[in-house]
């Protein structure tokens, strides 16, 4: 389709979802779909599922901020609309490759999408146009759009070789805390810890804290977000948790539901050397967040640079991690110039 329809039909589609969250509006096929996905998945409660459709909404499905997006780009070619671009969807948050068809629809190229099992119900009610498969076997494609762990970008480089795209592996997302941050900031940063349950590669999941730093604040903060919005999904988790970490005599901070864990005390010479501190490849289970004390700005740099290649997102303005913009790339990498210079 051409730029213009392109921008039309996106506007209409963030009409109708606000419309439906607003209760102004009926959606009977989106009604199923968040109730199908709340039984599928425990982590898909209605509350994130609607946290999503939302953030996708007012983040992306608006004129001016489509117009501003788009005007960025060359306008796509009668060639772009022959050619497909095979996007692989990752299931840890709801809609999670809505950007990445929404990209691929903005470069002018016609989507194919191989859904996660985690999440096959939203993004069909959204792009009841785009076809949606459970399998990438038998794909023949021009280029890739993929997201999900190191495993997962391992598959797709050997079974898709020579095939350009975009081909990600797993990610992270820390926040900077400076010690003056008062409720209403700490409540932000629980947003952006615990909505979706911490799942996704913008939630932040370690905290960079002045020395000395008491984390009760943000622990009050983040248990009344908990309390409210993660049920018993999140109480159960507690449990394995803090009895895990407790029969192994390890220390942590415990909110009444949300554990928080020193990772320079659990990675020898952290301590010592922030530029040790490397917790993307460490498991972290759902309720829990890395923290990690530094003594100067140069210690936050240090910690920046040796996780580069892993870190999603700095997050210093709390409240905002999970509500991208068009071109907030996963990443950094610019999907729809990717596909455009191909």
């Amino acid at each position: 389709m051409d730029r213009s329809t392109f921008i039309h039909r996106s506007v209409l589609l963030g009409d109708r979802i606000r419309a439906w969250l607003d209760g102004t509006g009926q959606w009977p096929e989106m009604d199923h779909a968040v109730a199908c996905s709340a039984e599928e998945n425990i982590f898909f409660t209605p509350y994130m599922q609607r946290r999503a459709l939302e953030a996708i909404a007012e983040g992306f499905l608006r004129g001016d901020i489509l117009r501003r997006w788009t005007d960025c780009y060359p306008k796509p070619t009668g060639a772009s609309e022959e050619r497909t671009c095979g996007v692989v969807a990752a299931g840890n948050i709801p809609a999670v490759a809505f950007h990445d068809i929404l990209s691929v629809m903005a470069a002018g190229w016609k989507p194919i999408v191989k859904l996660s099992s985690k999440d096959r119900r939203l993004l069909p009610v959204l792009f009841p146009d785009v076809q949606f498969c459970s399998s990438t076997e038998g794909w023949r494609v021009d280029a890739l759009l993929t997201m999900g762990g190191d495993a997962a970008s391992r598959y797709f480089k050997a079974h898709f070789p020579g095939i350009p795209g975009v081909i990600r592996a797993g990610r992270f997302s820390a926040a900077v805390i400076k010690g003056n941050e008062g409720s209403s900031a700490l409540r932000g940063l629980a947003e952006d810890m615990l909505l979706y349950y911490g799942l996704g590669c913008r939630s932040v999941t370690c905290l960079l804290v002045p020395a000395g730093y008491s984390l009760a604040a943000a622990a009050e903060q983040a248990e009344a977000f908990a309390s409210e919005h993660l049920g018993q999904t999140a109480v159960n988790n507690h449990r394995r948790s803090r009895a895990v970490l407790s029969l192994a005599e390890e220390d942590f901070i415990d909110s009444g539901t949300v554990i928080f864990r020193d990772i320079r005390k659990l990675i020898p010479g952290a301590t010592e050397d922030m530029s040790l501190c490397r917790p993307w490849n460490m498991n972290l289970p759902v309720g829990q967040v890395w923290y990690a004390e530094y003594r100067s700005e140069d210690e936050i740099e240090k910690f920046i640079t040796a996780n580069k290649d892993r870190i999603q997102k700095i997050i210093r303005n709390f409240g905002s991690a999970q509500r991208p913009a068009p071109d907030d790339w996963p990443d950094g990498v610019d999907a729809v110039d990717t596909l455009l210079r191909i």
